[in-house]
Formats: C-alpha cells, structure tokens, sequence
C-alpha cells in the first residue's frame, strides 16, 4: 500500500541585511549571523505581532533592495538538491520504477528539512525580537502552502466529477474537506482501518496526509517557542544579565524541550509501528520527532557551523549515502516508520548539519546541479500534482491498466502543471508585497481559500448519481421470484436498474448487521467477543459461524435458517483472518498476521466451552501464506482446523470461497450506467486459484468436514459467467464481498446445503 508524501519547501521570507560575504553553505546562528541569509528564494515577510514591520536595532545597516526572483547569496543548494531527491524517491515508488520500492522515505527527508528551515526562522526571529510572532508564522505559511494546494484540489474534484466513478465522489469530496483543514492524515488512519474500506480504491487526495502532518507539529512548535521565549526572558533577562547569558539559557531550555519531544515521539514510533500501523504511519505521535531532528540541526547551527572542512565534506556524503541506503534496504515490508525511519531522518539531518560549515567537495557537489536545483524548486507543485495525475490520468485516458510508459507520460504532465502552478500560482502570490508586509492580509486570504475548499467539497459532495434508467427491476423476494430462478438471465442485463437494491451510493454500507455489533474483529484486536449471539435466544442447540469478512458475509442468510429452525447462532468472525492453521502476511499491517492466529486460539477455548451442534467455516482465498510450500500449507492447514473444530463434538461445514469479482463492483456500475454486461465476470477468472480449492474440498472432505460450493448460488455455471445485477439486487458491495441484501435471498440454498433440523431441539 503506497501512503508516502512530502513536505513542502518552507517558510518564505526574512529581511536580507548588508553584511561581509560568508560562504554559500553557512548556517545562521545568533542576531549577527542570521541576518546575513535566508533559506528560501522567497520575498520578506517576517514581522512581529499585530503585523507592523521590524524595526531594526540602532546603528543596523540599512536593507539591501533586492528583486524578489533574486537569489540570495547565501543560498543552501544542497538543501534544494535534497528536496529534488526526495520528491523524486516519492513519484519513483508510486510510478512503479525500477527499484524504488523504498521511496516514501521521501516524506522522511522533507520532514527534517521542513524542522530546519522553519526553526531557523523561528530561532531567528526570537534573536531579534525576544519573541515569535504567531500571526506572521501562520501568515506565512498561508502565503507558502494555500495557493497551490486550493489548485489543486479544486482541479482534483473537477476531475473526479469527471472521470471517476460517481459512487467514489463523496468520499473524495470528504478527503478534501479533510485537507482543506489539515486532518487528512486522521482521516485517511480511521479509514484505512477499517474493514469496509479495506478494499478502496486510494483516493487521488492521500498524499496531502503529510501537509496535515506538518501543519500539525507547527500548531504546537511556535507556541512552545513563544513560551520558553517569554519565560526566559522573565527568568534570565533583565539589564544586568551577563552577555549571552539569556541566549543561552533559552537556547538550553528549547533543547530540553526539544529532546523531550523528540524522545517520546521516537519511543512511540518504534514501539507502536508494529501492532498499530496505520495510526503510527499516518500519526503526528510517530512523525514529531522527525520534525524535530531538522530543529535540533538548526538549534545546534552554531557549533556545527564550526566544524572543520574537512569532518563537513566526508559527513554530508555519509549522509546521502545513508539516503541512498534507506531506498534500497526499506520497502513496503519494512515495518515503518519505526527504527527503520532513523536511517533516511539521521541522513537527512547529517547532510544539512555539514552544509553549515564551509567546506568543497561535498555532497552539494552533486545536489547542488542545475537540474537538481530546479526539480527542488518545482517540488511542492510536483507533489501536489503527481498523485491525482496518477489516480485519475488513467481513467481520464481510458487507460484500464496503466503501465510504465504510461505513467511516465502522466508525470510529464505533472511536471508541466508544476512549472504552470509555480509561475502562475506560488511564485505571484507568495512575493506580493500587500500580503507578505501584513499579515492580517495574509491571513484573510489563508481563510478565504480554505472556505472556498470546502465549499467546493460540499457542492462536490452533493452531486446526483446518474441514472440510466428509470425502469425498475422484477423484484427478489424469495417468493414471487427467487434469485435461483433469475440467475440465468441475468447476465444479459443492459442497464442499472432504478429500484436496485442496495443502490450503488449505499452498496459499501449494506454489510451484515454483526458488523454494527462489533462481532467483526478488527485486525489489530486479538480479544474474542462472546456477546455476539443471535438466532433463536432461547434455542437449545447452537451453530457457529467462524472465520473472516467472507464467513461474516453469510450472516444474513445464515441467521434467518438459525431462527427459523430454533437454533442459537454464534459469530466468531475476525477482518482476514483465514480458518486454516498457517501463517499468513497482512499488507495493512504489513508483517505475520499473528493477532490471528492467538484470535483463533482463543475461539478454540470458547467453543470447548460451548460445544456447538455445527460450526461453518469459510474464509477469502486470496491470501499471501508464509511458508516455503504455500500451496500445501494452505490445504494442510485446512484439514487441520476441521479436525480441530471436529473435537468440539460439532458437525464441520466447510463453505467454500465465493468467486471474487476483481474490481470494484459498485464502481464499474457507476461508469457503465448503459451497459451493466461491462461489468459481468468470467467465472474462470472469479475462482481464487481452482487446483487449490479442490485440493483443500477433498483434504478438508478427508477431515470430516461436509463441504459446501456456493457458486452455482451466484454464477451462471453453464454460462460461465457471474452477475452483478439479479432482478432488483446488486449482488457485489465491493469487489468480493456480497451484499447483505443478496445473501439474506440466498437462505433457501443455504438451508438446503447445511440443515438446521427444528425437529433435533
């Protein structure tokens, strides 16, 4: 799963003031050396509270005029050259190149250079005023970030309205609400697990997850400085302090701070990436120490601008090699961000904290290139464009399945866009002088674009679905007409019929009602819920339904027959945890599955205890097993478990898989309004490795297991072809589960293949 981003090229603006000449790679420390650079290209903007420009000590040198393209003299080329690295790493990885598997440590390498440069001018501020001016902080980064992004996300909806599935509208439409304000990075955490979304398409807008992230840390960051600055000054201020003395003491105490921070936050990290993953990749808990690494650097400019040229050069190529070595070694295995993030942050932060120094023959010999110059100047537009490019650019170009050529092409339109947005856009706005000289100008316009975001979100969220028709489909009812009686005829279906059932805008929330009981396990909770029971409350014998959202997709059906008969039911269900005894992978996890195997474990205790009358077992096919023969293990694994369900005195169904669709269903109805027959299946393509399942039907038959096929249920087998539409009913919600809606008509096959005898009680 793809989650990387990037931090965007930083703060604009601090006065340039006259001053001897310093080499290109120096780092401002104290009032008389800060006010010798800035670390952006951009036009001034630093002011204090309530938006009046500085006023300079007495017996400062005047300003020196410059135009606002102007370069300063004391430019960091090597911090430019790495934010082309970085956002570079970033598109190789979500393009597909050729061994980039690594590269979302990209948004790693942005994070320390954003604590950097943003702290820099923080320190620098505190230097010269005692204080930090939080409304032309905020002002600031609304000139820097707003502009390009509101683009963007604008252009992104319009596109999706577009060329997108309409049913995924809202839900884009959600994502940009979510960063128009910064909370993108939350959102996408819940969203991502949770078991209904475990099979969504990744929104065109994920990437702006790591804006949120920054935008996070710098709610708290310039506050905490304003405070330690204020404090100092009370503590260790006054006109008989000692030279230095206050400088020191708060330099001492934002260390303090700093650490503290960077501490828990690393602590956090390494402990929490594993059982939590997409909370601690999303996270601002696991990412702030990052964010304060590039401070630390800037918090120490001072002692590191010292160092020899001769330590400066051989560390900033350590640096970029540990770079270099965290794209090769870090994939989307790696259990992330954890320790292994220390590997791109630690060569991040060696390659600035060598670039303090004067020094030749070090790194900024190759990031200091004229390309590498500008991609690093382009790289917040590139970052911002390349993703929706990526998620929409296909569909746009009635391309099913992109390839790298393909994707190649999208990116050279990224760039374009970039170059466009950059001139056009950033550049114009973030120089204008009647928005840099005052912030509260700054800040309206911040304002106006976020409400203007989410006014387009709304509008985008209101948009009807299509309708192809409005003629309405014979009705399923289990009495007029069953679903059996209708499958034959139902891959011929023209159009989406207007009474179907779940409508494709509610089809992904038509799930089972265990679901909404909490009977649905997730996959970092390894606990069994004994409350869930339903059926007949006071039935005397008991089936149970055990294994993932594939087992759980047969409650609707199974409920009725246990209800009907005077059965108990039991759900023992868990997000993709396969009945079999092996190990699996899970890529939302992204290590061994083991809060599956100690769930199964602890079910096993529960139905020795329950001593059920019958258990039913089902579970998706399509896992990726752990072992050096999958393929038996798999099948092994099977008749292991029927035999260990056996010796609780149950009967053993085995409810095989049912055919997986392989796409979205909803979603390609959406697209093809006119003709549903698009999205009709193959069966061959729709049955999850064919050898292997009659393998696993005769090993799990072998067991004592009665085994049960559930795809004539569902596909036309003389035809060889599986439906998405019969009579009135969407039998897809997503693309392999059934609706709830179609698995409740399919309770009269059901009854017939596992009988629940009323007359046993």
């Amino acid at each position: 799963m793809l989650w990387s981003a990037f931090v965007p090229e930083t703060d604009p603006p601090i006065p340039i003031k006259a001053g001897p000449a310093r080499p290109a790679t120096s780092c401002p420390v104290n009032p008389a050396e800060t006010e010798h650079m800035r670390l952006t290209n951009a036009e001034p903007t630093a002011t204090p509270s309530g938006g009046a420009p500085i006023r300079e000590p007495a017996g400062a040198p005047a300003p020196r005029d410059q135009a606002p393209s102007a370069r300063p003299s004391h430019w960091r080329p090597d911090i430019e050259g790495l934010r082309a690295l970085a956002v570079g790493a970033v598109i190789a990885a979500h393009i597909g190149f050729f061994h980039s598997e690594g590269g979302f440590i990209g948004v790693d390498v942005f994070f320390v250079i954003s604590g950097f440069l943003i702290t820099s001018l923080l320190l620098r501020e505190i230097d010269r005023t005692g204080r930090v001016s939080i409304a032309g902080f905020y002002a600031r980064r609304a000139v820097r970030l707003l502009p390009a992004a509101t683009v963007v996300l604008a252009a992104t909806l319009a596109a999706a309205w577009a060329w997108l599935p309409r049913t995924r509208l809202p839900d884009i439409a959600t994502d940009a609400a979510a960063a128009a304000l910064n909370v993108l990075n939350i959102r996408l955490a819940r969203e991502d697990t949770d078991y209904l979304n475990a099979d969504a398409t990744p929104s065109p807008l994920q990437h702006f997850w790591s804006l949120a992230v920054e935008e996070q840390f710098y709610l708290a960051w310039p506050l905490l400085l304003l405070a330690i600055a204020l404090a100092a000054r009370r503590i260790w201020g006054g006109r008989f302090a000692r030279a230095g003395h206050l400088r020191r003491r708060r330099t001492a105490a934002i260390a303090v701070v700093l650490a503290a921070i960077g501490i828990a936050s690393f602590w956090c990290s390494v402990t929490r990436s594993g059982p939590d993953p997409t909370w601690s990749y999303f996270g601002i808990h696991t990412r702030a120490w990052e964010l304060a690494a590039g401070a630390g650097v800037a918090l120490a400019a001072g002692r590191l601008r010292r160092l020899p040229a001769r330590a400066a050069a051989p560390l900033s190529w350590a640096g970029l090699g540990l770079i270099a070595a965290s794209l090769a070694v870090i994939d989307e295995r790696t259990t992330f961000p954890g320790a292994a993030a220390a590997l791109p942050v630690a060569g991040t932060a060696l390659v600035i904290a060598a670039g303090c120094a004067p020094h030749r023959f070090g790194a900024t010999a190759l990031l200091g290139i004229a390309p590498a110059q500008y991609i690093g100047k382009l790289s917040y537009g590139l970052y911002l464009w390349h993703w929706p490019l990526l998620m929409i650019g296909p569909a746009a170009l009635g391309i099913d399945h992109p390839r790298l050529r393909d994707r190649l092409m999208l990116m050279a339109a990224a760039f374009l866009l970039s170059v466009a947005t950059f001139h056009l856009v950033e550049h114009p706005i973030r120089t204008r002088r009647a928005l840099v000289r005052v912030p509260s100008r700054a800040l309206a316009m911040g304002g106006g674009l976020i409400t203007a975001a989410l006014a387009m979100s709304i509008l985008a969220s209101l948009q009807p679905m299509p309708a192809a028709t409005q003629e309405e489909a014979a009705e399923v009812t289990g009495n007029d007409a069953t679903v059996w009686e209708l499958l034959d005829d139902s891959s011929d279906v023209d159009t989406v019929p207007a009474n179907l059932t779940p409508s494709l805008e509610d089809a992904e929330l038509d799930t089972p009602a265990s679901y909404d009981d909490g009977c649905q396990v997730g996959r970092d909770d390894s606990e069994v819920n004994e409350d869930c029971w339903y059926g007949d409350p006071d039935g005397e014998r008991t089936v149970v339904l055990f294994g993932d959202s594939h087992a759980a997709q047969w409650f609707p059906a199974l409920n009725q027959n246990a209800e009907a008969a005077g059965w108990r039911l039991l759900v023992m269900t868990k997000s993709n945890c396969s009945v079999p005894q092996v190990a699996t992978y899970d890529p939302y996890l992204k290590r061994e599955y083991t809060e599956c195997a100690v769930w199964k474990d602890g079910v096993y205790e529960l139905l020795d205890e329950v001593r059920p009358d019958a258990v039913v077992a089902a579970a998706y096919d399509r896992k990726e097993i752990l072992a050096d023969d999958p393929q038996r293990a798999w099948v092994e694994g099977w008749a292991e478990s029927v035999e260990r369900l056996g010796e609780t005195g149950a009967d053993v169904y085995y409810l095989a898989d049912t055919p997986d669709a392989g796409f979205n269903v909803p979603e390609c109805l959406a697209s093809n309004p006119r003709d549903a027959s698009e999205c009709v299946g193959d069966l061959d393509e729709a049955v999850v490795d064919p050898a292997r399942r009659e393998a696993t039907v005769e090993a799990v038959t072998a067991a004592g297991a009665t085994a049960v096929d559930p795809i004539p249920w569902i596909c036309d087998t003389d035809g060889g072809a599986c439906p998405v539409i019969v009579g009135d009913l969407l039998v897809y919600r997503d693309a392999n589960h059934l609706s709830a809606r179609f698995v409740a008509e399919l309770a009269p096959q059901l009854a017939a293949a596992i009988p629940l005898d009323p007359e046993a009680q």
